[in-house]
């Protein structure tokens, strides 16, 4: 997949480099909170369907995902992009389990993001196919942040 060029100017080769070796949410987390900290404010972040529903597969997912996220940062939006994380988490998938990696990307990687950086949220469209998105949406309410339905 090719990320913008809006997306890779916040990123280094060392989180590149972190990323790919990550043996944990965790490790994935400490990367998203180097770049989120490079980035201009007000921060947005897309959500919608990734693993399961919208098209119905992950990879027709993921095309529109990212063209989504390059759109509105053409409209001057500073779009927190987590498609470069992607891969990573399929890894952890594998070697988690999905049900451990759905409570840790849930609740050690998108939640603290949230609460600290995020303030508008987009939600894509089909975002109640996705039990993540409809998760992320739960949590934007709870917090008071602005969403966006595209």
């Amino acid at each position: 997949m090719e990320f913008s060029e809006v997306t890779k100017k916040y990123w280094k080769e060392e989180d590149w480099k972190d990323v790919e070796k990550s043996e944990s949410v965790d490790d994935l987390y400490v990367v998203a909170e180097r770049i989120l900290k490079r980035m201009p404010k007000p921060i947005v972040e897309v959500c919608g369907p990734l693993a399961n529903g919208g098209l119905g597969s992950f990879e027709a997912n993921m095309d529109v995902f990212n063209e989504t996220i390059k759109k509105l940062q053409s409209q001057g939006l500073n779009v927190f992009d987590i498609m470069p994380f992607e891969d990573a988490i399929q890894v952890l998938k594998e070697k988690l389990g999905l049900e451990k990696l759905v409570d840790d990307i849930q609740n050690k990687f998108y939640l603290p993001i949230f609460k600290s950086y995020v303030s508008v949220s987009y939600f894509m469209s089909g975002w109640e196919t996705s039990t993540g998105a409809v998760w992320e949406h739960q949590k934007a309410k709870e917090l008071g942040m602005k969403v966006v339905y595209l």
